[in-house]
């Protein structure tokens, strides 16, 4: 292979591409990134054991002086970033490189490009089409409630439904829920489960202003294996993760409010800080929330260290007074989801789960499992 490309082009597709590959890749190649050259340019993708992220460069902006491909290693990535202008990319015997810019000359080794994944072979024309700015919403407004540490992989990902003209994205850690639902014309395609990580490296490189298309790909069986996004500068592609996730609706349907208050999310957000300062040196992070009729109190301790408290005035309160304890950590994760200037915060009652919520029209709420000690 040998290709003439501008180094920035080439840099953005080789960093949005790496957004695919693990810390700790299971194979040596999978360190790398696989460059290729098409009929219509160049493609240039990343990928794990479950994820796969195919960036493009269109043939207009690249010189194709003899076709075929190269893995680079890792190192040229950042070698690559520190050039300017063009530069020249020659693949030799036995996968060496050239790289030739201006004054500089660069000789590296690569890996065989025939031993790298290939990307899953889906259907481009059953798909859902959205704009980005939706999808990092949905994105954004979900992955946080993912577990992290588990021996229930299912609970690592975020549970997509796209049916019935809604799309639904629900995660879970099993102490804390968010769902985030829109109604929109979609394909009935069901669900899957989709690795938390992979989502959250296709918000980092997705505009707002890309229209994507979206969809599932099944086995002959009906499940699905594969879901895959295409967009005009990249495609991405993640494997499902196996089984069973937590019936969350179920959860959902039988939360009944008893109480329920509305507070201006900047003073929450600021006076959850103050006591969170201090509670976040208890291994549980517990803050206690208590209502009155025109106030909450945010209490917490601080191991030894010492007691905080701060008021703040009610908008509103609709049934009776209530306390309960809560993971502040958790409470400020939603609010960095939460869009609006008002929170709605519901309780259910002693020992059940207390429910968070937005404007309406963010079709979203995030449900916290309290505390049974008090502070």
């Amino acid at each position: 292979m040998k290709i003439v490309v501008d180094s920035a082009l080439l840099s953005e597709a080789l960093a949005d591409a790496d957004k695919a590959v693990s810390a700790k890749p299971v194979m040596e190649i999978l360190s790398g990134i696989l460059i290729q050259t098409t009929d219509d340019g160049i493609n240039v993708t990343g990928a794990s054991e479950r994820a796969m992220i195919q960036s493009y460069i269109p043939d207009e902006h690249v010189q194709v002086i003899r076709s075929g491909g190269v893995v680079l290693p890792k190192i040229a990535l950042e070698l690559i970033s520190k050039l300017t202008g063009e530069i020249e990319i020659d693949v030799g015997k036995d996968c060496e490189i050239t790289i030739l810019n201006k004054n500089e000359e660069i000789e590296i080794s690569g890996f065989d490009p025939e031993e790298f994944p290939k990307p899953p072979d889906v259907s481009w024309g059953e798909t859902t089409t959205m704009l980005g700015k939706d999808l990092k919403e949905f994105i954004k407004k979900s992955v946080f409630s993912v577990a992290t540490e588990t021996k229930m992989p299912e609970i690592t990902g975020v549970n997509i439904t796209l049916s019935e003209n809604q799309i639904k994205f629900l995660a879970t850690d099993r102490n804390r829920v968010a769902s985030v639902r829109r109604k929109m014309e979609v394909n009935d395609f069901g669900d899957a489960i989709v690795e938390a990580r992979g989502l959250s490296e296709l918000e980092k490189i997705l505009y707002d202003k890309d229209e994507i298309q979206f969809g599932f790909s099944k086995l002959q069986s009906g499940e699905v294996f594969v879901i895959f996004i295409k967009t005009d500068r990249f495609n991405f592609y993640s494997r499902v993760l196996e089984g069973q996730f937590p019936d969350i609706e179920r959860l959902l349907s039988k939360v009944e409010t008893v109480s329920s208050i509305e507070v201006n999310k900047r003073e929450f957000s600021k006076s959850l800080d103050l006591i969170y300062t201090l509670a976040k040196e208890e291994k549980k992070n517990q803050v206690r929330l208590i209502v009155s009729k025109s106030e909450l109190t945010i209490r917490g301790n601080g191991k030894g260290m010492g007691k905080a408290k701060r008021d703040l005035q009610l908008l509103s309160l609709k049934g009776e007074p209530f306390t309960v304890s809560l993971n502040a950590k958790y409470i400020f994760d939603l609010l960095k989801a939460i869009d609006s200037d008002v929170v709605t915060i519901e309780y259910s009652g002693k020992m059940t789960s207390v429910t968070f919520r937005g404007e309406e029209s963010e079709g979203s709420k995030y449900i916290i499992q309290p505390y049974r000690t008090e502070i």
